[in-house]
């Protein structure tokens, strides 16, 4: 599968790089800066005699297999211009030495911390940028390097924009980007300036093409991975080809976004465009779209691909997003084709859970969790409009552009919860193309506000069916959506929890109506088609049937017992039946709690201190747990899924 393709390409680039400095190129060098200890005099070849300073470094020409290190806990300012390529076996690495803080690099109002143009095969890792300062210098003139940028170029050198990190394409196509462990924030632009007042973005990749001259440029083979970008005036991450419109040929390949948090940006969290191969991992959205500073967008949904192929968005964190319109937990733009979103959790995010524009193939949700989506009343009073939504289905594909049907929308096995307080709609508008909405499990409060769905058939191709709404009472249910639908208490484990931030109690009791009562998706070995591909897992990682039909919702699981052991002394473990982990609460007791783990056979596996066991590292099976609390030693069982 292309997703696991690309994560091992990004991986082994890694160890290219330990692979060509071990066997010590003779035309490599290692280069040392220090702002408190260097001097641009000397050679830089030492961490005795390293150099000094940024303008240093932009004087030079880097090449393959060169890296150069930052002292740690040194201060910079301006703009690294990284000037040189390396190779697939000999990248260009920027890196730290001498200590565990980070270098940091204050772009001081120029365009960027750090730019790469028209260069590749570089890494950047542990590093703290930050850019907020004024693109003018005391004297009024504009901050600029020689050789970047200009008139042709409106995001060019000297312009009233901000980038922590910025990747130009303008002559050839460029690859081999890693950007790890990075700590990027306060990206904004000059603070006085009233024009371009939210256009700061922590990483950018940008390719700029002209089609009329056969020129089409790409960035491929990219990484960001155990990067924080905070506090940004737009988008944390965003993928931008400028001059390919109309030409869907050609796209920026092979990016990986793993294990990194996109928190309180102005606008989206990741935006990638006219891309392919996209996977999107392990990440945590929190705040995007935010307002806790004037020059923000404040608008944005934690992440949104437009005019892009095969993008697997699975196992994130997409929470808090805000603006006046769209900031859904994560939405579909429209030119898309393949691009799932899938094992996700979503919560509070005010636009809504789902959105699905027009001019797609084959795009939608599947095993995701919404807790308490979409928040927003519209301004105007206007149904359907900007009030938020759980599910929205348009063929949106542009402003004064027809309007655009879709290919193989789907919506299925989705656990939505809704508390009492909200009341966001379900809309599907007309001509969207075929839309297919099976097993969704919609838990709503007993009480407050009617939910309105609206379905409207015109020229729409339907397949809704076996979806559960609970309670049905508080729904005013489309005719559609009523098509095999379930109304009974899909009994979720932990109803005294939900609306919680919490996924765990969106599983279901093993008595729930939900086993088994699903619509069958087939599933085959067709990756490039959800509907035929069920994805065999489900949110918790149980397995989904090819020939059975599954659960309602995003749990495939036989189901938990409703149990919680409370043994003697008002100890009580929850969930005893889980995946990860267990929570142990004592009755009035506050104090330490130390816990000793033990399998069937008595072996002893480890000691805990606190109130949460991690079985992260155990396999599925039964074990005993002796709780130490005071002079008590409490014994009790729990069962790894």
């Amino acid at each position: 599968m292309f997703f696991l393709q690309s994560a091992f390409s990004f991986k082994k680039s890694t160890l290219y790089v330990c692979f060509i400095l071990c066997l010590g190129f003779s035309h490599a060098q290692v280069y040392y800066v220090s702002n408190t200890l260097g001097n641009d005099q000397n050679d830089g070849l030492s961490t005795e005699f390293p150099f000094q300073s940024i303008e240093k470094l932009n004087s030079m020409v880097f090449s393959a297999g060169d890296s150069i290190y930052f002292k740690s806990g040194d201060y910079w300012e301006g703009m690294f211009w990284l000037k040189g390529s390396g190779t697939v076996m000999q990248p260009i690495v920027v890196d730290v030495y001498g200590g565990s803080d980070r270098p940091i690099i204050n772009g001081y109002g120029y365009q960027s911390c750090i730019l790469i143009y028209n260069d590749e095969h570089i890494q950047l890792n542990g590093l703290e940028l930050f850019n907020s300062f004024s693109h003018l210098d005391p004297s009024g003139v504009v901050k600029r390097l020689t050789g970047f940028g200009g008139a042709a170029n409106s995001w060019g050198s000297g312009k009233n924009v901000r980038f922590g990190v910025k990747v130009v394409a303008t002559t050839q196509d460029l690859e081999g980007f890693s950007f790890d462990d990075l700590y990027i924030h306060h990206i904004y632009p000059t603070p006085e300036v009233v024009e371009n007042i939210h256009l700061g973005y922590g990483i950018k990749l940008e390719t700029q093409s002209d089609t009329t001259a056969g020129l089409r440029n790409t960035i491929s083979d990219a990484s960001i991975t155990h990067t924080t970008i905070t506090e940004t005036g737009h988008y944390g991450f965003w993928i931008k080809s400028v001059g390919l419109n109309g030409i869907d040929s050609v796209k920026n390949n092979q990016i990986l976004v793993e294990n990194c948090v996109f928190e309180f940006t102005g606008g989206s969290g990741f935006v990638p465009n006219k891309s392919q191969n996209v996977l999107v991992q392990n990440n945590i959205f929190n705040h995007t779209g935010s307002d806790i500073d004037s020059r923000m967008w404040k608008r944005g949904s934690c992440m949104w691909p437009f005019d892009c192929k095969n993008v697997i968005a699975q196992h994130n964190k997409f929470m808090n997003a805000h603006g006046p319109m769209d900031s859904y937990g994560s939405h579909i733009d429209y030119g898309n084709e393949n691009v799932v979103f899938q094992y996700n959790y979503s919560y509070n995010n005010e636009g809504g859970f789902a959105e699905v524009l027009g001019d797609n193939i084959n795009c939608g949700y599947r095993y995701n969790i919404s807790v308490n989506d979409g928040y927003r009343e519209d301004p105007n009073g206007v149904p359907w409009n900007k009030k938020g939504k759980i599910f929205w289905v348009s063929n949106y594909c542009g402003s004064n552009t027809v309007r655009c049907p879709s290919v193989g929308t789907f919506i299925y096995n989705n656990t939505v919860f809704v508390n009492d307080t909200l009341n966001p709609e379900i809309y599907f508008w007309p001509n969207v193309g075929d839309v297919h909405v099976y097993n969704n499990l919609l838990f709503v409060g007993q009480n407050g506000e009617i939910i309105p769905t609206l379905i409207e058939n015109e020229l729409n191709e339907l397949f809704i069916s076996h979806n559960l709404f609970y309670d049905s009472t508080r729904i005013d249910l489309d005719s559609d959506l009523a098509n095999n639908a379930l109304y009974a208490d899909p009994l979720l484990f932990n109803t005294s929890s939900l609306g919680e931030n919490n996924d765990e109690v969106y599983q279901i009791q093993n008595s729930s109506p939900a086993i088994g009562s699903g619509f069958l998706i087939h599933g085959s070995s067709d990756t490039a088609d959800y509907l035929q591909h069920n994805g065999g897992l489900d949110y918790f990682g149980n397995n989904v049937s090819l020939s059975i039909p599954s659960n309602v919702g995003a749990s495939n699981s036989s189901g938990l017992a409703h149990a919680l052991h409370t043994v003697e002394e008002d100890v009580t473990l929850y969930p005893s039946i889980t995946q990860n982990y267990v929570n142990i609460s004592i009755n009035e007791y506050s104090g330490p709690i130390q816990t000793a783990i033990y399998g069937l056979n008595g072996e002893h596996l480890g000691i805990q201190k606190g109130q949460k066991l991690s079985l992260d590292r155990y396999n599925a099976g039964t074990y005993f747990c002796v709780v130490h609390y005071l002079d008590k030693y409490i014994t009790m069982k729990i069962v790894k899924l």
